[in-house]
């Protein structure tokens, strides 16, 4: 199955800042939220939108760079095989009414 993961504890090592100074950019009042998006490994699975539009505004500020959606979220295709359908019979084709023999 794909799935889509979190790259903000990435993103943050990269550009040098902490989940706290994120915390503050973002006007978040419960750090924990910040705190547990970023935490690599211990993701969480669900986030609100407005949440997230948050996260991506704070790290703006923070860089003064654009931040986009796929700076923190990557999503990962399934590359399992996938197994073969079988191909659908066609259904046998129906004589026309007035073909019918009575």
């Amino acid at each position: 199955m794909s799935i889509v993961r979190w790259r903000l504890a990435d993103f943050l090592k990269e550009k040098e800042l902490s989940a706290y100074a994120l915390g503050k950019a973002t006007g978040i009042t419960r750090m924990n939220t910040i705190y547990r998006i970023a935490r690599k490994g211990a993701e969480p699975t669900r986030v609100d939108l407005p949440t997230l539009a948050l996260i991506i505004d704070g790290l703006q500020k923070l860089t003064g760079e654009t931040v986009s959606i796929t700076d923190i979220l990557e999503y990962v295709p399934d590359h399992a095989p996938q197994q073969e359908e079988a191909p659908l019979q066609k259904e046998p084709e129906q004589p026309e009414e007035d073909e019918l023999i009575w």
